[in-house]
């Protein structure tokens, strides 16, 4: 019964990350001849999670983008310190002078699915996972603010940040590296967004 219900979990996974890129490939279909940049937030990159982002352009003052984060090390219980996760994230911005330049504003939508523990994360957020391992899904919607600096007709950086809200559902464990399971949990939360983003304009 516990793997059927791991397997089905795993396939409503896959099912949400299917649906939002083929919604993002309909978008996609729709600018192929419009501008598109590619980007990766250092960030994330400095905490060990490999990333990338793509954005379109809509309009003159409007673009839309899907990031996407993985991080799937320790592969095993073994390790005193988990932090695995993936994320899919799209968002809408729209741009105070011209797509691609300068300030912008926007709104964006967060799925994770993950597995941390003995992790402390900055300004003592989330301390329960500090002594207690968990594993579970989150949902989020959130708003932000921008700045994209241009550095060549091909290369940029953003910085970014902002304010998620969401609802996570997950399974409680008593410590990071065993599988001592005592509950399952689910809350609203709130999370900082922030980014800075190396940006490679293609068209």
């Amino acid at each position: 019964m516990k793997g059927y219900l791991s397997r089905t979990v795993h396939r409503w996974q896959i099912r949400i990350c299917f649906w939002m890129l083929i919604l993002f490939s309909c978008v996609l279909s729709q600018v192929s001849a419009q501008k598109v940049a590619i980007k990766n937030n250092f960030l994330y990159d400095a905490a060990l999670t490999p990333n990338l982002g793509v954005e379109v352009l809509l309009s003159p003052r409007w673009t839309a983008g899907l990031n996407a984060g993985y991080l799937p090390w320790p592969s095993n219980d073994r390790h005193e310190r988990k932090w695995k996760h993936f994320l899919f994230a799209p968002e809408a911005r729209y741009w105070l002078c011209s797509a691609f330049s300068r300030d912008f504003i926007g709104v964006n939508a967060v799925y994770s699915h993950y597995n941390v523990g003995n992790v402390h994360f900055p300004f003592g957020l989330y301390p329960s996972v500090r002594t207690h391992r968990r594993q579970g899904d989150l949902v989020a919607v959130g708003a932000f603010y921008g700045y994209s600096w241009i550095l060549s007709p091909h290369w940029s950086i953003e910085a970014e940040g902002g304010l998620d809200v969401g609802y996570t559902w997950f399974k409680n464990y008593d410590c990071a590296h065993c599988g001592t399971y005592y509950g399952r949990d689910r809350k609203p939360f709130v999370m900082p967004k922030i980014g800075r983003n190396i940006v490679y304009n293609i068209k």
